[in-house]
């Protein structure tokens, strides 16, 4: 039967959490090694209190590098450090770290291949910072492997929403002509990509969790729960069995 499965990028196709930690750790390093007196874990909770609250100027003043510079800049004046060069050479220092080496979760290239001869197109749709998400796409060649990709950043951009708004997962079902109750939509957050899925009325919502924890009740419930994005495959083939 013909489809279509959207899917999610950071923490579905990519496993972006496991890079973070490791482009942090390096970041922490670099500001240690300048500076003894710093405190790695304190900086970077400092950092992450901030990137949290607002990751970037929400209204697109200030280039989103700098305002990440200026989140470590602030977090190391918490620590009676001032050194806005160290700062912007740690932000620098995050992006090639994490971005050196951000591939797909392995098998990736051959489900999207098993799904084409099944007549299933895919669509990636990633929420985030239009330049972020932009160099992530880039350093994973997405455009490789995926022929749709809708970045939620653009959509903001351009006077509309991304996920979980119910347009984002429309748009993505006419670029591959379809309607919504024949796709399904997989990704790693119950708020955005399944509660997106139900709001677009989705024929089903596939959950990755790599510990396969249940969703909790009172929120929004996935069709299927999946460790890894292909398994998606076999969630697939229980929907075409019914």
């Amino acid at each position: 039967g013909s489809g279509r499965c959207c899917t999610d990028l950071d923490d579905t196709l990519v496993l972006t959490s496991d890079f973070d930690k490791v482009a942090f750790a390096a970041v922490c390093d670099l500001a240690k090694a300048k500076y003894n007196v710093i405190d790695k874990e304190v900086l970077l909770a400092a950092f992450k209190k901030r990137f949290k609250a607002t990751p970037w100027d929400v209204e697109y003043k200030v280039e989103v590098t700098q305002w990440r510079a200026r989140m470590w800049h602030e977090a190391l004046q918490e620590q009676k450090v001032e050194d806005e060069a160290l700062a912007a050479a740690m932000q620098t220092c995050f992006d090639e770290t994490r971005l050196g080496d951000f591939p797909f979760v392995s098998g990736t290239q051959e489900m999207v291949e098993e799904l084409e001869a099944k007549g299933i197109q895919t669509v990636i749709i990633t929420n985030g910072h239009h330049h972020v998400q932009k160099e992530k796409l880039k350093a994973c060649a997405a455009n490789k492997i995926f022929k749709n990709i809708i970045i939620g950043g653009d959509e903001v951009l351009a006077g509309r929403k991304e996920k979980p708004a119910p347009e984002i997962f429309q748009k993505a079902c006419d670029m591959v002509g379809v309607a919504p109750n024949e796709a399904v939509h997989v990704g790693d957050s119950l708020s955005t990509d399944v509660q997106g899925g139900i709001n677009a009325g989705l024929l089903a919502t596939v959950f990755v969790s790599k510990t396969l924890a249940p969703a909790p009740t009172g929120g929004p419930q996935p069709t299927f729960t999946v460790a890894l994005v292909t398994e998606t495959i076999g969630c697939i083939e229980k929907l075409e069995a019914q």
